[in-house]
């Protein structure tokens, strides 16, 4: 199961502002032993769901189209 991190804005190279969304996943055990929440990989995706990686602290790519974002600070 996915649950959302946070949504931040980050501007392409023409300008344009886009909304990227960080998720993680989460996986929920139980047993005898109780129930537990196992946290996994974060992935990060536009509003439209195209898959965003991350370069650095604040540049990201979309995987799509290669095109380059720089995330604006608040």
């Amino acid at each position: 199961m996915d649950h959302e991190l946070e949504r931040f804005e980050a501007r392409t190279e023409d300008g344009t502002v886009r909304t990227i969304i960080a998720w993680q996943t989460f996986a929920r055990t139980g047993g005898l032993s109780g129930s537990r929440i196992l946290k996994g990989q974060h992935r990060f995706t536009l509003l439209n769901g195209k898959g965003v990686v991350q370069l650095d602290g604040g540049a990201f790519q979309v995987i799509a189209s290669g095109e380059v974002l720089h995330r604006i600070a608040v």
